[in-house]
């Protein structure tokens, strides 16, 4: 209730001007109980205002705070993602500075390839794809290693008898000779004898 009596010094041309602005136009006084139950609505109605104001101002501290911690979740996935991509990057540039043995390969040139390897070598897929087109070479590179190396092998298998042979020749040829010269030796002393 609004008492007539001031609490506050020099309230009294503050609450005119309050009553001014709230019901300009009012015919009720708001001196007396009319007045007063009037007053009173306002002020219930008032309270109501602010209650209302109060709940969604905490409805949207709610929702602000929600949203923040929403958007404080999305930002760690963020830096989450660029730390992985940056590690990537790192770890992908690693491996291109890498130098494997691969590079140090002698292969057959390309036209060579293209001559030489089979027709299963050499796909339109195959050829289209670099790295598939690597790959056929130097497999093809290995199997032509592989064939040269049996080459090689029979080869040198060949020269081993070939050499065996050679020396169990050889051995004859010495025998030969020294049988030659035992009885070449011998025929001069036979002759020797004679004279």
């Amino acid at each position: 209730m609004i008492t007539s009596e001031p609490q506050i010094p020099d309230a009294e041309p503050t609450l005119k001007s309050l009553a001014a602005l709230v019901a300009p136009n009012c015919p009720i006084v708001l001196n007396s109980t009319e007045g007063q139950a009037y007053a009173d609505s306002l002020f219930a109605h008032l309270k109501a205002l602010h209650r209302d104001a109060h709940a969604t101002v905490r409805h949207h501290k709610q929702q602000t705070a929600s949203t923040r911690a929403l958007m404080d979740e999305s930002l760690l996935k963020l830096q989450n993602l660029l730390y992985e991509k940056r590690h990537l990057e790192k770890e992908i540039d690693k491996c291109r500075e890498y130098g494997s043995i691969y590079q140090d390969v002698a292969l057959h040139s390309s036209e060579e390839f293209m001559e030489l390897a089979p027709p299963e070598s050499k796909t339109e897929d195959i050829l289209a794809d670099e790295h598939q087109l690597f790959l056929a070479r130097l497999s093809f590179e290995l199997a032509e290693r592989k064939r040269l190396e049996g080459v090689v092998l029979q080869l040198q298998k060949e020269r081993d008898e070939l050499l065996a042979l050679g020396q169990a020749k050889q051995a004859k040829e010495e025998d030969w000779d020294r049988r030659t010269e035992s009885l070449a030796k011998q025929l001069v002393e036979l002759r020797r004898s004679f004279d």
